[in-house]
């Protein structure tokens, strides 16, 4: 009797033994998450995305970052792809409607299984990425940041925040799906509030009529593009030398120099991502988990923009707005 129990004793602490070494090794393995941005613009998602996890308790220990950022080459993005793919990574965080779209080509054409979190992007069911918000099924989860859906609404606070605006042009990009769905979004509020609006295809081509055409009491709405994202500091321009208010989505945009913006921020989209990773890595699957709104959607004003300006601004809605002021900051707010 005491030698059966002697060996079974040994057994167990032989098994303990192999399943330590097994977790420890394991544990010692940092979950390796790749990340996809199409340009520089989305980096501040990446920088919420870190923040998040931190807070959550991940060390730079457990979580290692394989990042992929093309510079707005859209030809790279794809290379980039293929890339990350073969290197076949725990989990991948997608930074934009663009990234996560042809991720998921990709992973279809070669039938490949790896969970992604999209930090951030308008209509993921309209595009097709989930089934259900509730329930996405599949591979993909993350952040609808609503910009499509809330298009019609910034055209109204752009409208109420100046009065004397009679016509807007909007920007839009009609190679990029959620920028086609934001268009019909906004020219269904414009009929609904009696705005005049001419829509005009993100390209050179339409900055340069811009600049020979707009003038006093019009205005510029910007629509989401990544393309659109990199004409930011053309379309501030153009509107500071025009003297003409226009108004984005993100709070990045305000602080570039446009009048305004309306919309969740880069660094809260990948803030917010952190929590589908963290609880990813942690075994639950990506199809169980529903589908996110925003935490918060900002309304920024940036003051100097306003001074410059010297229109007439409806200061009901400027008192619920976030005034910024970069130049005297000299830093982002989140």
């Amino acid at each position: 009797m005491k030698t059966k129990w002697y060996f079974f004793f040994l057994t167990t602490i032989a098994i303990s033994a192999l399943l330590y070494a097994f977790l420890g090794i394991r544990g010692d393995k940092p979950a390796e998450v790749g990340v996809l941005m199409i340009g520089e613009n989305r980096y501040e998602k990446f920088t919420g995305l870190e923040s998040g996890l931190k807070d959550l308790g991940y060390s730079a220990k457990e979580v290692h970052f394989t990042v992929k950022n093309a510079h707005d080459d859209e030809e790279l993005i794809d290379k980039q792809i293929d890339q990350l793919l073969k290197e076949n990574p725990d989990l991948i965080v997608t930074l934009g409607g663009i990234e996560t779209l042809r991720l998921k080509e990709k992973m279809d054409e070669a039938n490949i299984e790896i969970s992604v979190v999209f930090a951030g992007l308008a209509a993921p069911k309209e595009l097709g990425l989930i089934k259900d918000y509730k329930s996405p099924g599949g591979l993909f989860t993350g952040i609808n940041n609503y910009h499509a859906s809330i298009s019609g609404k910034r055209l109204e606070m752009l409208t109420s925040l100046v009065p004397a605006i009679g016509r807007v042009h909007v920007i839009y990009d009609s190679k990029i799906d959620v920028s086609k769905l934001s268009l019909e979004e906004t020219k269904s509020a414009a009929r609904e509030l009696g705005v005049d609006i001419a829509p005009c295809d993100a390209s050179k081509q339409c900055l340069d009529t811009l600049w020979k055409t707009v003038g006093e009491g019009e205005a510029i709405l910007v629509l989401p593009s990544f393309r659109i994202e990199s004409l930011t500091e053309e379309i501030v321009k153009l509107t500071e030398e025009k003297k003409i208010p226009a108004m984005g989505l993100y709070d990045f945009e305000a602080e570039k120099g446009l009048l305004a913006s309306y919309g969740s921020s880069f660094y809260s989209q990948g803030y917010q991502a952190s929590r589908f990773v963290s609880l990813i890595l942690q075994g639950n699957k990506p199809g169980e988990l529903p589908v996110e709104l925003p935490d918060g959607i900002r309304f920024v004003v940036n003051q100097q923009t306003k001074d410059a300006l010297g229109v007439s601004i409806n200061q009901d809605l400027l008192h619920i707005a976030e005034l910024i002021h970069p130049e005297v900051q000299g830093g982002r707010k989140r």
